[in-house]
């Protein structure tokens, strides 16, 4: 891998400027130790956040040196260099120079996209002439949009924009918890995602939360459960009482048996097991021993043996 990255700077020096090649020998070196681990996609709505430039359009050229694209909607625009109808975006580069794992970047014509963009400028500073901008963190700054579901996709963004937009934390707050009743499954995913990031949970969500237990879709289950969790967890840590958690206990117990997911049951347990009481612990003993599912009885037992929840 090290001969690839010194044979690929070889022949980029001919085409850079000396100060360039110093920047990339610089990054190359920087990126050359960053452990694979560590590198964590950005979810849609922190992509939406970041990019001071966010567009829906559709390539109508992909076989020059930069892929053509023809704005459909300019979704955000932080930056005083707003893209016009059509404009270039320069990629062969960033894809070129990409780390092992992450994918190549390319474009389609005729295919829609989301892109995460901000402005293309030279290693000097000057911007180049034209409406040329580049992909923000590579392939993560573009996502192809299918036919089917496009618009769930174009107004999932609007919806974080307008959230992110905001600079008052409580609002934004509400507008998230708003955003569990989209009928839009990405709306609804990326809310609990950043719910759970910023520990936006309180106990007097707990009957909402229970709600969603018999969502149609999985995702919606699973984030339900998890912020829940969270929130009994910090309660847990700073002594507060949980409201109704006898009826919550029985509750549980009976998703744990019956919900007919093994992967919503693993959650179910995980709560259990942060409400604790002796009682818990003896229906977990038989759980951990007569479930069907093998990840169930796994989970149980790690909850008895003490292990940390997850």
């Amino acid at each position: 891998m090290n001969a690839w990255r010194n044979a690929a700077a070889l022949r980029l020096r001919a085409l850079l400027t000396p100060s360039a090649v110093a920047i990339l020998s610089a990054w190359m070196l920087s990126v050359g130790t960053l452990p694979r681990a560590e590198v964590r996609p950005l979810t849609l709505i922190e992509r939406t956040g970041r990019a001071p430039v966010v567009v829906w359009g559709e390539v109508t050229d992909a076989e020059r040196r930069y892929a053509i694209v023809k704005t459909l909607d300019l979704i955000k625009c932080s930056i005083p260099e707003r893209p016009g109808p059509s404009f270039r975006i320069a990629y062969k580069l960033d894809s070129f120079l990409r780390q092992p794992w992450q994918d190549k970047i390319t474009f389609e014509t005729g295919e829609r996209v989301l892109l995460f963009l901000r402005k293309f400028t030279r290693d000097d500073g000057d911007k180049p002439e034209g409406d040329l901008y580049t992909l923000m963190w590579g392939a993560q700054g573009r996502v192809t949009v299918p036919p089917e579901g496009e618009r769930a996709w174009v107004d999932a963004v609007r919806v974080f924009t307008e959230i992110l937009a905001n600079g008052d934390p409580e609002k934004m707050a509400a507008m998230l918890r708003e955003s569990l009743v989209s009928r839009n499954p990405f709306i609804v995913d990326a809310a609990f995602e950043e719910m759970l990031k910023q520990g936006l949970g309180t106990l007097e969500m707990i009957p909402e939360l229970i709600t969603y237990f018999d969502a149609a879709r999985e995702p919606t289950r699973l984030g339900a459960a998890r912020l829940m969790r969270q929130m009994l967890t910090d309660a847990r840590t700073a002594g507060r009482p949980v409201p109704g958690r006898q009826e919550l206990t029985d509750l549980l117990r009976g998703r744990a048996v019956n919900d007919a997911s093994p992967d919503f049951r693993v959650e179910v347990v995980r709560l259990l097991g942060t409400l604790g009481g002796e009682e818990v612990m003896l229906f977990l003993k038989r759980l951990a021993k007569e479930d069907p599912s093998q990840m169930v009885r796994y989970e149980a037992e790690k909850v008895l043996a003490g292990a940390a929840v997850p």
